[in-house]
């Protein structure tokens, strides 16, 4: 039946970011944040004129408008291109640093159960829809809608179990969507936005309602009305869940969700034993490692290894999803030797990626016990959005040590002796590195540069810097 849990919705919209979170229980599991002065393009559909047509790579680059040529493969294309032709595009991927964000020529129009795309010919049942009982009657509504309101529609995972009322009230609202599209289309010639397909409030609800849902939380009155216009028209029995948030505090603050924000920026996760995951990531590939610190003294290894790993199944699988980390994850748990408590621990993490939309592959634990997962990527994860490189370490999260600040110091002084020209060198530095300069090596600086010198501690310099006055 459909992957569907108990949960809570919480929408935030302001004039500088706009945020949800999706909780399960009383546990935060899904983050989304936008920016306003960078807003994701994912979905939104834009015309574009074809600036290149690169064969050995099978794809074209595209002017949509935004400052940047986007990627277009080919093979998204329904028809041939050639350099300056003119194009109807949508962002299937989100620029990721260097990367420029990726089109296709297919434009779909995404609802709850349904997708729509009018000028494509596929269309079908989600293949991770497993049952063959569900799958044949899911085809019989599929059908059914193609009667009702033309071909080329898939259904999503999420329709299992949905009912054909569900679905066709899902379809009607994507075809009305679809005549809004094609308006803006007649209308634009040059490159730019056509139509914003996603937007947030309703792009948040849309995929994470379901069945179970208990709690809608949203603000301010603005979005609370865009969300009850949206609810009317693809789950009216979901109104009564909807509620405006009206309390002094925000909806993240009373839920509980800024504390867990302010986590994300820790690479260490506690886990309720005592152990914990480390979480580091690389441009190239993410790498989490299980360590079981604290647990229980007297307590057998093997015991020790499954009571943490059970923990850290499911944590890894839900700070993977908070964060939106995406591309290669590895994983290192503690060693076991058990087959069945490895295939727990593995079970446990596959049925967790059930509930992940996006594209998830756990892999069994491999000859050095490692497991590794795959995760599509569609756009930055959330530290890449709320943090920026550290201006010491330069985003490798060590900087140097005190005693070796000391030992750069000296030497900048020795080099540049001839520079000084008063008798006197004030040098302020940090209190831990003020503390490295003892009488002898003071002394011995002062007679390598002729010059008196004064350590000055001071807390409002860096332990990265240094000022010589």
């Amino acid at each position: 039946m459909r992957r569907e849990r108990e949960n809570i919705i919480l929408i935030e919209v302001d004039r500088d970011e706009h945020r949800a979170a999706v909780l399960y229980g009383k546990k935060v599991y899904e983050l989304i944040i936008e920016r306003t002065n960078e807003p994701s393009k994912l979905g939104n559909v834009y015309s574009g004129t074809v600036r290149s047509v690169k064969k050995s790579i099978n794809a074209a680059f595209v002017d949509i408008g935004i400052g940047r040529n986007c990627f277009l493969p080919l093979s998204e294309c329904p028809a041939e291109v050639k350099e300056g032709s003119p194009v109807f595009v949508q962002v299937s991927k989100d620029e990721i640093g260097a990367k420029p964000a990726r089109l296709s020529g297919y434009i779909s129009v995404p609802g709850r159960f349904i997708i729509y795309m009018p000028n494509s010919s596929r269309g079908g049942v989600s293949r991770n829809i497993a049952d063959r009982g569900e799958r044949m009657r899911l085809r019989e509504i599929l059908n059914s809608v193609k009667m009702n309101f033309g071909p080329a529609w898939i259904l999503r995972t999420q329709a299992e179990g949905g009912s054909q009322k569900e679905i066709f009230a899902d379809a009607r609202h994507l075809v009305e969507i679809w005549k809004q599209i094609k308006k803006a289309m007649e209308n634009k010639k040059s490159p730019g936005l056509v139509f914003c397909l996603e937007d947030f409030t309703v792009k948040v609800i849309r995929e994470a309602l379901n069945s179970k849902t208990t709690g809608i939380f949203v603000e301010p009155k603005e979005e609370f009305v865009k969300a009850r216009h949206y609810i009317k028209k693809i789950a009216p029995e979901k109104l009564k869940i909807l509620k405006l948030n009206r309390e002094k505090k925000n909806v993240f603050s009373i839920f509980g969700v800024e504390d867990v924000l302010r986590g994300l920026t820790r690479p260490r996760v506690a886990l309720p034993s005592g152990g914990e995951i480390v979480i580091q990531s690389t441009e190239a590939l993410t790498t989490i490692d299980v360590n079981s610190r604290r647990f229980g003294k007297n307590v057998p290894r093997e015991k020790v290894a499954f009571a943490v790993n059970r923990e850290a199944a499911r944590e890894i699988m839900r700070q993977i999803r908070l964060r939106n980390i995406g591309g290669i994850i590895v994983c290192d748990l503690i060693d076991m030797n058990a087959p069945l408590q490895k295939k727990e621990i593995f079970d446990i993490m596959t049925r967790e990626a059930e509930f992940d939309r996006a594209k998830m592959e756990v892999f069994p634990p491999n000859k050095l016990g490692l497991v590794e997962i795959t995760r599509q990527r569609l756009e930055d994860n959330i530290l890449e959005k709320i943090t920026s490189k550290c201006s010491h370490c330069e985003g490798s999260g060590r900087v140097l040590s005190p005693l070796t600040m000391m030992i750069r110091i000296k030497r900048h002084i020795l080099r540049n002796r001839g520079f000084f020209g008063d008798a006197y060198l004030n040098l302020f530095v940090h209190p831990t590195v003020a503390e490295k300069f003892d009488e002898d090596s003071v002394e011995e600086l002062e007679k390598m540069t002729g010059k008196k010198i004064r350590i000055r501690a001071d807390f409002k310099i860096s332990e990265q810097e240094f000022e010589l006055k």
